[in-house]
Formats: C-alpha cells, structure tokens, sequence
C-alpha cells in the first residue's frame, strides 16, 4: 500500500502518503493496514492523485481520511483530523451533517450546492460555503462500508456573488432616485431594470416594461429604427444614442434622446447595456424655433435689402446731398424698425414705442417731441410682418410732414391717435398750423408709392389721405390679422413726398 503514494504534504507539515504510512492504524478503528479490504486501498489511491478536495469516511466508526487538496479545508484540524471519527472532526456541524451522512450510508448519494456551516476549524467561528456530494462506497463483499465526498469550498464565490448582489442593489437604489429615466439591461439586450421616473413617465409597469416591452412607449413611426440600433450596439457590445418619441403618462408623445453604455464587468465580460432617457421636447422645441428665427431673419433680411434697393431706385433729389439724407432717413427707420423687431425676438411691436421713435427723428427727444406732437391710444402690440411696412409708412409720412407739412414751421403740430375696431388697427394722422395747401399734390413719388405698397399690398389694409388747407389727415385702417387685398385694389389718392 504504502509504495507509490508519494509524498505530497504542505509546508511544514506531511503530506497525505507520509502520513498514511506512519500513522499506528493498529490502534484505530481501521486496524492495521495489511488488513485494509482493497476497496479502501483503491479509494485512497484516487483520492491521493486527485487535485479535488476528498475524504473518505470508513467504517463504523467513519473514521476520516482525506488528500492532500482537502487540507486547506480542515485548517488548523490537520494533521490530528486523520483516522478520527467523521462526527469528532467536525463537531460543530454534525448536526447539519447528520442527515446528509444518514442518507449516504442507507444508500442514496446527496448533493449540496454552496451549502453554509459555521466552522471552527482555526479556532473561531466562520463563516463557510460548500459545494459536495456524499456517495455511498462499499467493502469487498458488497455491503456500504462508508462514505466519499468530493468538495469544493465555495466561500469566496458565494460571498463575491452576495457583494455583486449588494452592488447591484446598490446600482438599482440609485438609478431609482435618478431624476432622470434610467434603464438596465442583460447580455441580450432585454430590460431587468427600469428606475421609477420611466414608470412615472411613461405609465409602464415591470409586467409592460421590462424585457422589450420598454419599445411599446415609443412611437410606433419611430419604434423600428431605436429598435434596431439598441439592436445593433448590443450585438456590437458599443455605446448608443439615438431619439425617439416617447409616450407621456398623459397621453402625449415627447422626444427624448437615448444614451446607452455597455457594462464590462472586472474581468472584462460584457453584462449588458446601461443607459439613460431624457425627455428633449423643450430643447428640440427652442431649435426648432431658433431655426425658423434664423430663417425669419433671413427673410426680412432680404426684405429690407429689397426695400433699400427700391430707395435707391426711386429717391430723387436735387443735388447730392438732398440724396443723401433722405436715404439715409429711410434706411434709418428700416434699422430702427429691425431693432424693435430683435428686442421683443423678432414677434413683433408696441406701436407707441415705434410711432415715438420715428417722430424723434424728426423732432429730437421726449420735450420736443411732446411739444410738436401729439400721441393718444391703447396698447397694441404689432405683428412682426406688420411692424417694418408701418415703420416705413410713418417714416414717409413724417418725412412729408417736416418738408411740406405741419412740422415744417415752428407753430405746426402733429395730432396720432389708434384705436381697435374688430380686429383692425385704426390710425389717423393729423397735421394743423403748417403751410396752407391750396390743392393736392399733383405729382407721385417714392413716398406715395411706399404708403399705397404699405398699406394695401404689404398689409392688405386701407389709406385715405384729406389734403385740407390747414394740413393733411391720413386715415389708416390696417387688419391685425392679415387679409389679402383684392389684386386690383387701387386708391386714386396721392401725397408728394419727393
């Protein structure tokens, strides 16, 4: 028996073979060892070339025996554990045992898988895990003679598994009071978490949400192309993004913007998809008006160098200064006009603060111009369309008024009144003191064609001019919701402004 065993062991102490021949087995349970049946000789000689913890427990008394890959387990208990009875070496987990070890000697073997005993094999309580099975093995003659176990201890498993668990409710704990929607997923792309602001969100449960059922709140238009991107950085195990419409709790459907990174565990193994859901509707909402602000500008840029190109055109003058500044007067109210526009971000107007800063022009700042003029009516704010063509139209009119008219002479004034009337902007502009006008004017300018253009085709409104001799009344009606004019509307009516 004793040749071929080798002699194995661990630092400082026999190993498995020294101690199998050196050991008095006359003074045990087991007898000598000439009188070994060779079942129990074969099974020591498995267990002795064997890298898998084993014992083997014989006879009546299931006096222990065991390998040298087993001793790590027995601890402190090695080498005295050898040929003592099974319920002395492990006293404090016989009880536990007890069954298992019934079980085996009746003939049925018994699996345990991470079973947990409290061991004192150091000298103090531990906790331990253990994974073994328990067989029945039998003597020459047939008959159950004792019990082999094959073990693994499976302490640091089970205790890295307890603190992924931990981690992992830690992991879901916050994502939960994540003010933003957050969702977990598995190796195959199926939801295992979902955090309670997605619930609240979108209305789902974990019975509708979890696995694919999280696709069901997106919008059926938009579900098949996040479908297969989630699809394709699973398979890619790569990060993700896409946006998508999301159904809210109310009934509405949002955009929100899906940002997925995968999980790589310590080891490097991919877990699975991490990722995060915001609801964008607001930011989408603010570029897309940006967007149409930038083209907004881009339109009545083009409109403005359009009514500058017709300045040039039709301003006439006498001599080059006279060219100058009334252009220059034009594209001035143009600017001014363009600055109320940008200050209230191009939605439109108040009419007094645009009336008040085209008569300054003319008449310097808020002393004088009260001196000269007078302005009366409620509060109205101006379209955007409307407010440039009216800039342009009062400029003209205050242009004639200080050339021609009342505002012409230090004695004249200048009455604006405004009101509403179903929908329509009424303004009448009245001019008294100046120079008596003996007739009409007889001669059209760029003036007359700017109030015409302004009023009727830009603004789809109505001008009435009475050339009186102590001055001009302009009555102005102008639809605050826009009405096209009929294409042949004319109006006979003239005012020389060149």
């Amino acid at each position: 028996m004793a040749q071929g065993l080798g002699e194995g062991g661990t630092a400082g102490k026999p190993g498995f073979a020294t101690l199998i021949e050196t050991t008095d087995w006359a003074a045990t349970p087991l007898g000598p060892r000439a009188g070994w049946p060779q079942a129990l000789r074969t099974i020591l000689r498995l267990m002795q070339h064997s890298g898998q913890p084993m014992f083997l427990a014989w006879g009546k008394e299931l006096s222990f025996l065991y390998n040298d890959a087993y001793v790590p387990i027995l601890g402190a208990r090695h080498p005295a554990a050898l040929g003592q009875p099974f319920r002395a070496v492990w006293s404090e987990v016989w009880e536990e045992l007890l069954p298992l070890v019934q079980r085996a000697l009746q003939g049925t073997s018994t699996w345990m898988e991470n079973l947990h005993l409290v061991l004192h094999r150091n000298g103090y309580p531990e906790d331990n895990w253990y994974t073994f099975s328990y067989s029945p093995v039998h003597d020459d003659a047939g008959a159950i003679a004792g019990m082999f176990c094959t073990c693994m201890e499976t302490t640091g498993q089970v205790l890295a598994e307890r603190r992924l668990r931990e981690n992992e409710g830690r992991f879901r704990a916050l994502l939960d009071a994540a003010p933003a929607m957050m969702r977990v997923t598995d190796r195959d792309g199926h939801c295992t978490h979902l955090n309670r602001s997605w619930y609240a969100f979108t209305g789902q449960d974990e019975a509708t949400g979890l696995g694919l059922g999280w696709l069901e709140a997106v919008h059926p238009e938009d579900r098949p192309r996040a479908k297969a991107q989630f699809a394709r950085a699973v398979a890619a195990r790569e990060s993700l993004r896409v946006d998508y419409r999301l159904r809210h709790v109310d009934g509405s459907w949002r955009w929100a913007i899906d940002a997925a990174e995968p999980r790589i565990d310590p080891e490097g193994r991919y877990l699975g998809h991490v990722g995060s859901v915001m609801d964008i509707t607001d930011r989408r909402e603010a570029e897309e008006r940006q967007t149409l602000l930038a083209r907004e500008v881009d339109h009545r840029a083009k409109n403005v160098l359009a009514v500058v190109q017709a300045a040039l055109r039709l301003t006439r003058a006498t001599d080059i200064g006279s060219f100058t500044r009334t252009l220059e007067g034009r594209v001035a109210a143009l600017a001014r006009a363009q600055t109320l526009l940008a200050k209230d971000s191009w939605v439109g107007a108040d009419l007094e603060t645009m009336l008040r800063g085209e008569l300054a022009a003319f008449l310097g700042e808020e002393p004088a111009l009260q001196a000269r003029a007078w302005l009366e009516g409620p509060a109205i704010a101006l379209p955007a369309e409307a407010t440039q063509p009216l800039t342009m139209l009062v400029h003209e009119l205050a242009t004639n008024a200080v050339k021609h008219g009342a505002l012409s002479v230090e004695a004249g004034h200048l009455a604006v009144r405004w009101w509403l009337s179903d929908q329509r902007l009424v303004l009448t502009w009245t001019e008294s003191g100046g120079p008596p006008l003996a007739a009409p004017p007889s001669r059209v300018g760029f003036g007359t064609r700017v109030l015409d253009a302004t009023a009727r085709r830009q603004l789809g409104g109505t001008i009435a001019l009475d050339w009186r001799p102590e001055g001009l009344a302009c009555r102005l009606g102008i639809p605050l919701r826009r009405k096209p004019p009929a294409p042949d509307a004319t109006d006979s009516a003239t005012l020389t402004i060149l």
